[in-house]
C-alpha cells in the first residue's frame, strides 16, 4: 500500500491543515485513492479549510453533488450550514443531493437562505426548492 503524508489527527483540536486540501485533491483528482488516504488517515474527513468548512460543504457551495456522494460513501459528516449554503446558492442538484442523503434541515435557517436573494433572484428556481422540501416533509 502506498504511504500518504498527512498531517496527524487531533480530535481535540479542530484542524485547519494540510489534510483539507490532500482530500479536496483526492476528491476531484484522484478518486481511486479515496479508500486508501481514508483508511490511513479517517480524521481527514473532519479537517476544514480556513473558512471552516469541511471538503463536504466545500463541495456544496461550489455545487459538485456527485463528488457530494462519492465522500458521503467513505462516511463524511454533512456540516449543518452545507445545505443552507446550497440553497442560497441555488445550487438544485446539491440541495436535492444532500437532502437524499440525510442532510440536517432547520426550517427556519432553510426558511431565511430561501429569502436570500445575493446569489439568485430566480423565483422558478425557489419554488422549485420549496418543492424538494415539501417532498421531504418540510414547509419552508
Amino acid at each position: 500500500m502506498k504511504k500518504f503524508i498527512v498531517p496527524r489527527y487531533d480530535a481535540l483540536k479542530v484542524g485547519r491543515t494540510h489534510g483539507f486540501g490532500v482530500l479536496l485533491d483526492a476528491v476531484l483528482n484522484e478518486p481511486h485513492k479515496l479508500n486508501d488516504i481514508i483508511k490511513a488517515y479517517p480524521g481527514i474527513l473532519y479537517e476544514t479549510c480556513w473558512a471552516g468548512e469541511n471538503v463536504l460543504h466545500w463541495l456544496a457551495v461550489e455545487n459538485k453533488y456527485e463528488e457530494i456522494r462519492l465522500l458521503r460513501k467513505f462516511g463524511s459528516p454533512i456540516p449543518r450550514f452545507a445545505l443552507v449554503h446550497a440553497v442560497e446558492m441555488r445550487h438544485l442538484e446539491t440541495v436535492i443531493t444532500l437532502l437524499e442523503l440525510g442532510a440536517e434541515v432547520v426550517p427556519e435557517e432553510i426558511q431565511r437562505a430561501i429569502k436570500c436573494s445575493y446569489y439568485d433572484t430566480s423565483k422558478r428556481k425557489t419554488a422549485i426548492l420549496r418543492s424538494y422540501f415539501s417532498q421531504f416533509g418540510y414547509e419552508v
